[in-house]
């Protein structure tokens, strides 16, 4: 009887050992795992908001220049960078100007504001010292002319750029 004992409690205890084990198996088979990498790329995003602006000159004070034409609060430029090393130019198309027309940035978060810029179709710094992050400015147009210069219109298409400082 003792040999069949034996045999039982190995038997017993081989069923529990595959149970145990296959238990194990199965745990594991429930389970696996991946790799997922995020990757971003370099974003330079740049938006000018309030849309087209018409500065009038249409007074002067008798014996002086015509008064200056300014707005301050129409257009904004809205940025965002990833990247280090970064400013704002601006530019206008007008190559032949009949009258002057400066624009300065104003109220600038993300960077530093550069001085009063008068346009030419060369690049010129408006913001500097772009930070990695999301900023703003307020774009404040100044239109002059002189009695001398006469009557007439440019056209501008003013271009702001986000680029390498």
């Amino acid at each position: 009887m003792e040999v069949r004992r034996m045999k039982r409690l190995i038997a017993v205890l081989l069923v529990v050992v595959l149970v145990l084990g296959l238990g194990g198996v199965a745990v594991a088979a429930n389970s696996d795992s991946h790799t997922v990498t995020v990757q971003v790329s370099a974003i330079n995003e740049l938006a000018i908001t309030g849309g087209n602006l018409t500065l009038a000159i249409n007074s002067a004070t008798a014996g002086s220049q015509p008064d200056n034409a300014t707005d301050s609060t129409t257009c904004d430029v809205l940025w965002t960078t990833n990247q280090a090393s970064k400013k704002i130019t601006v530019a206008t198309s007008l190559g032949s100007q009949n009258f002057t027309l400066k624009v300065v940035a104003q109220n600038v978060s993300g960077g530093s504001a550069a001085s009063e810029v008068t346009l030419s179709t060369t690049a010129q710094d408006l913001v500097t010292a772009v930070a990695i992050t999301t900023g703003s400015c307020d774009l404040a147009y100044t239109a002059s002319a002189t009695a001398a210069e006469g009557t007439g219109s440019d056209a501008h298409t003013v271009t702001y750029t986000l680029t390498a400082a």
